[in-house]
């Protein structure tokens, strides 16, 4: 007697856990390709916070070492202004001090001048004197020892008069030669003081990309700190 079949299972359970198979299957892809997107994505981030770790770093690089040029340049410029400030101060006493030697030497030269003019003045009326005298007049041979004594006086003033205007010359030429210096030294500091304030405003701009992180203001600020420089270097040239 043959023996008797199990019996088949029914088509729509069959199906059914084909359905429910594929559907897990599915459900398992999806889950794999998210977690690979989201893997991708945590990995882009990282890549992208590093790379702005290194952009920041890249930037506060170059920012100080720029900082730290221009504080020392705007320290220079500093020194050499003060220096040229200080020269100015003292072509201005040397001014002050020529014209009030040259006022005393030229009081002294019109007192000289007055007292040519007094002697003058006594040997003219000694002459005139002299004139109404007879021939063997004794007065006459004083008359002749003042005359030559008023001649000697006047010469030793004339001669005096003569040193004390190559003195005001002198003197002049002085206050003229430390006027000229003080006006030169004054254009250098006013061209210092410009190259300081331009350095100052480049180191202000180039702080600035460190908050905002804009580079078109750190290559601005060089530039910047390019024309303060030139400014610098030009006011030591100045004349």
């Amino acid at each position: 007697m043959s023996e008797p079949m199990p019996p088949e299972a029914p088509p729509a359970a069959s199906e059914s856990a084909d359905r429910l198979s594929a559907s897990v299957d599915e459900i398992e892809r999806a889950i794999e390709s998210a977690m690979a997107r989201l893997e991708a994505e945590r990995k882009r981030e990282q890549e992208q916070a590093a790379a702005e770790v290194r952009h920041k770093d890249e930037v506060s690089r170059r920012v100080s070492i720029a900082a730290l040029l221009l504080t020392m340049m705007v320290s220079f410029l500093g020194f050499v202004r003060a220096q040229s400030d200080s020269s100015t101060s003292d072509d201005k006493l040397a001014i002050q001090q020529s014209q009030d030697e040259a006022a005393s030497e030229w009081a002294l030269y019109q007192t000289k001048t007055a007292q040519r003019s007094g002697y003058l003045e006594a040997e003219d009326t000694l002459a005139r004197e002299v004139l109404s005298l007879e021939a063997n007049d004794p007065r006459r041979l004083l008359a002749r020892f003042h005359h030559r004594e008023y001649e000697a006086k006047v010469r030793e003033l004339d001669d005096e008069n003569t040193l004390v205007f190559h003195r005001i010359q002198s003197l002049n030429r002085q206050e003229y030669l430390a006027r000229r210096d003080s006006d030169a030294h004054q254009r250098q500091t006013d061209r210092y003081d410009m190259g300081i304030r331009t350095l100052t405003l480049a180191l202000v701009l180039i702080s600035v990309t460190l908050l905002v992180d804009r580079m078109y203001l750190f290559w601005f600020g060089l530039a910047v700190a390019a024309i303060g420089a030139v400014l610098g270097m030009t006011g030591y040239f100045v004349r």
